[in-house]
């Protein structure tokens, strides 16, 4: 197996010193964030706010956006796990509702906050300040991109995420949720008080 590993990573480019391996039965890489959580309920880390950002960003866009956001905006770090993991579009059911960058190729990019509570910690408003610098970056620099379980206050906002899709999540809401009832929190769409 360790032939084979190696033989996958010669042809990779990246920094001395940044390999990190472990090996792990397939059960416990399944559970690693569960763990993680696990172990800052224990140190009191977990009641804190944590802001996480998930973005998936195209591969034409990847490596900007390691220069921008990695080594300037997040070159202290975000007090936790940063995850960054390849996919292929065509492995995606596109009869989903989910919204992908163009390019067969993307970044899930995940910056897993978990931070003491301030004063030994960061603001929580520096944190969320931090993501919106992020997600600003990223619209500033035309980056092929869309936020992974985004939050948006406007239906503006939920149109420019969905682009193209849009017109049939909206035909998908009328037809399998008239009355607006589920998702209400994410305010995309609001109830009709005729309906219910």
């Amino acid at each position: 197996m360790g032939q084979v590993v190696e033989r996958m990573l010669g042809g990779l480019r990246f920094c001395d010193g940044t390999r990190l391996e472990k090996d792990v039965r397939y059960v416990e890489f399944l559970m690693r964030v569960k763990e993680a959580e696990e172990q800052a309920k224990m140190n009191g880390i977990w009641d804190a706010p944590h802001p996480w950002l998930n973005l998936l960003v195209s591969s034409t866009d990847i490596a900007d956006f390691d220069r921008l956001v990695f080594k300037n905006i997040l070159k202290h770090g975000v007090g936790g796990p940063m995850l960054v993991y390849p996919m292929l579009r065509s492995k995606w059911d596109d009869r989903s509702s989910v919204v992908l960058p163009e390019r067969e190729i993307f970044y899930l990019v995940a910056l897993l906050r978990f931070s003491p509570p301030y004063p030994k910690g960061p603001p929580f408003e520096e944190m969320v300040a931090q993501n919106r610098e992020i997600i600003q970056c990223c619209i500033n620099n035309r980056f092929d991109f869309k936020l992974y379980l985004p939050h948006y206050n406007s239906e503006l906002e939920w149109k420019r995420h969905f682009g193209n899709q849009w017109e049939r999540f909206v035909e998908r809401k009328a037809c399998f949720d008239p009355m607006a009832i589920l998702s209400p929190g994410q305010k995309i769409f609001s109830r009709n008080p005729q309906n219910l």
